[in-house]
């Protein structure tokens, strides 16, 4: 081990040196081998290897054993045979060479990168005759600067083809510059050449530096954030809203402070505008309801017993919206009230016509028409006055207690054709014919108020939606048998039908296609409650555009029995 004290540097051959005087020869080899450095003596004229330590081992796969005496060009270590040899040519006119990056192959043929020294010494005279040689195993090191480098230069792409304007500052150098990306210059409207690295207290783009502070200071903290508001001047001097976003990301050599900026200036204008025109609207609705309210005035006052109903049916859980179904019931009382009105003035112009006639003399015949059109005038009020009556009582049922619903047992066919009647000046003033195709068997022991209540809607329905103003059209009401217990009713028009995007919703409350030209949204609403509800049926529609519209009601000949009030005026919500 004397000899080999040499191979080292002075500093530790003299260790070595002191070490052996005070009879501790073997800590040399100890530190020798326990070093994780791969070191080899190789003899230069033959290449043999004369030592080897413990780090040669795990560096390479050969034990020192198996390598001491034989040639290193036995093993195969060197991947590139010209490299070693420049390097021997290059220890032999110099006498050593450091840190060189080299390949070396390991034992199970995998390569290692390492970085070698080597250094001539003398062992058998003066002259050097053997090279002392130290490799160091930096495969996982120039991995992890490998590493390093791609996600820096993964970074810098990001951050220069970012649609958005970035900027970030570096510990590196005390945040002293601050680098943006092409996006920022763009937006921001500075000059690359000159004004890349400067900050933005130098570009003065900070309308508040407080706002600037306040961002360092929550980076400095770890902090991010992603939605700080602040104002920023561009080169120009116009003055843009911007939202910020923070981020601290931190590498291996240094801390970034990363920023974003996106413009929301049109987004805030665009927010102040909306915020003005509400305003204004509001305004303008103020004023637009105290007209409304002048000229409506008497009209409130008529409702008011109405509106009172509402604000109770308002309070049901099941339907809020209950109480505008004040309109639809005014709607309905219109056309008997209508029909009983215009009967009642016929009839008084017959009065006078046989008061003349009686002043004229009365002839019997005279006396037969005058009787005719007053038993047709007596039979048409009372129909149009009891289905009045029958409409406020609905309503009543509806709005109040269910349990007052009138349950009989009648003929659908004659209750129909009793319908079809009152609703005759409607249906002449709408230019449609409406026919009814029932067999006279069709008893039912049921609510007749709800069930005409439910075909009123349908015609009235099909004649407001199912035709163009003043066009004629054909709705047939037709009822058979489905079985011993249930009947099909349906409602049939050869109208405009139904569009596709607007058939689910034709029962929701409040829905209409004419809001404003007589549609309500309430009519098919109040029919599906009536008919799944106090009728105990069930309704569905099917519509072709152009090709009209079918609602088919399953009823049951004997409705289900309603004892309990808040489970029928449950069913109508």
């Amino acid at each position: 081990m004397g000899t080999l004290s040499r191979l080292l540097p002075s500093a530790i051959r003299r260790w070595i040196l002191t070490s052996l005087s005070d009879g501790s020869e073997d800590k040399f080899s100890r530190a020798f081998h326990a070093s994780p450095d791969w070191i080899v003596i190789t003899r230069l004229r033959d290449g043999l290897i004369v030592e080897a330590n413990l780090g040669f081992q795990t560096i390479s796969g050969y034990s020192p054993s198996e390598v001491i005496g034989q040639p290193m060009s036995t093993f195969d270590v060197w991947v590139q045979p010209e490299q070693r040899n420049a390097l021997v040519q290059e220890l032999l006119a110099t006498g050593a060479f450091r840190d060189t990056l080299v390949p070396l192959r390991r034992r199970d043929g995998s390569i290692r990168d390492c970085l070698v020294n080597a250094t001539l010494i003398a062992l058998e005279d003066d002259k050097p005759s053997h090279a002392v040689w130290i490799a160091r195993d930096v495969t996982e090191a120039r991995k992890a600067a490998e590493a390093l480098r791609e996600s820096e230069a993964r970074f810098s792409r990001l951050f220069e083809q970012s649609p958005l304007p970035m900027c970030f500052a570096s510990d590196q150098n005390a945040f002293a510059t601050t680098h943006w990306n092409r996006a920022w210059f763009d937006v921001f409207g500075f000059a690359p050449d000159t004004d890349q690295g400067k900050t933005g207290l130098a570009l003065n783009i900070w309308v508040n530096p407080t706002d600037r502070e306040h961002l360092l200071g929550m980076m400095a903290r770890g902090e991010t954030s992603s939605d700080v508001l602040v104002q920023m001047r561009r080169a120009n001097g116009e003055l843009r809203w911007m939202q910020a976003a923070t981020r601290v990301i931190t590498e291996a050599a240094r801390t970034l402070y990363v920023s974003t900026y996106v413009d929301v200036t049109d987004q805030i204008r665009s927010q102040q505008e909306v915020l003005e025109l509400n305003s204004e609207l509001e305004l303008r609705v103020a004023d637009r309801t105290c007209e409304l309210q002048a000229a409506n005035g008497e009209l409130l006052r008529t409702l008011e017993t109405l509106r009172l109903a509402k604000d109770q049916l308002v309070q049901s859980e099941k339907l809020a919206a209950l109480g505008a179904l004040v309109a639809g019931v005014a709607h309905e009382l219109n056309t008997p009230i209508g029909n009983g009105l215009t009967m009642a003035t016929t009839l008084e112009h017959k009065v006078k016509e046989f008061d003349q006639l009686l002043a004229q003399g009365l002839k019997r015949s005279d006396l037969h028409h005058f009787l005719g059109d007053l038993r047709l005038a007596t039979d048409i009020l009372v129909r149009n006055l009891v289905r009045a009556g029958d409409l406020v009582s609905s309503f009543k049922q509806v709005a109040v207690d269910q349990t007052s619903t009138h349950r009989r047992r009648f003929l659908l066919a004659s209750f129909t054709s009793e319908l079809l009647i009152t609703l005759g000046p409607t249906i002449r003033k709408s230019h449609c014919t409406v026919t009814a195709d029932f067999a006279d068997e069709l008893w039912m022991d049921s609510y007749p108020g709800p069930i005409g209540q439910v075909l009123t809607n349908l015609i009235n329905n099909a004649i407001v939606h199912g035709f163009d103003m003043g066009a004629s059209g054909l709705i047939t009401v037709r009822a058979q048998a489905q079985g011993p217990d249930r009947l099909l009713v349906e409602v049939h028009d050869n109208g405009l039908g139904i569009h596709p995007d607007n058939i689910h919703r034709v029962f929701e409350p409040f829905f209409t296609t004419r809001l404003g030209q007589g549609g309500s949204g309430l009519g098919l609403h109040i029919v599906h409650n009536l008919v799944t509800g106090v009728l105990g049926g069930s309704i569905d529609v099917h519509s072709h555009p152009e090709r009209g519209t079918t609602f088919s009601l399953l009823l049951p000949t004997v409705a289900p029995a309603q004892t309990d009030a808040a489970k029928l005026t449950s069913a109508q919500n």
